[in-house]
């Protein structure tokens, strides 16, 4: 039972960087551990205006892909705490850290 009396599911945290513009947007969205990636993105997307297809999300370093989109939060051990970053793409984005193009989508260089 959470803290309020309702489940509401894990918290994950989404933060996106709309080109130039600072500071980045960051909202909290609530999935369940069988909800999927695809799930969380249209969560993001309903609370920052963004829509899915002009999200590019990263994980761990890795591009979230359409191909992410079937897998739950459980397949991806995600759970309450964690936070995707990306970039809003209805502008160009201004890329930092920088990225780069791999078969899988795109790779944060550390």
């Amino acid at each position: 039972m959470a803290a309020y009396g309702e489940d509401l599911g894990n918290q994950i945290f989404v933060t996106l960087r709309r080109g130039d513009e600072w500071p980045p947007r960051t909202v909290d969205v609530r999935v369940r551990y069988e909800q999927t990636i695809g799930d969380l993105k249209a969560a993001a997307a309903k609370a920052l205006q963004v829509p899915v297809d002009k999200q590019q999300l990263f994980w761990h370093g890795k591009e979230l892909t359409s191909a992410y989109d079937s897998r739950t939060l459980l397949d991806m051990d995600m759970h309450t705490g964690f936070a995707l970053q990306g970039y809003d793409l209805t502008v160009p984005p201004k890329f930092w850290p920088p990225v780069k193009e791999t078969p899988e989508g795109l790779v944060v260089l550390a």
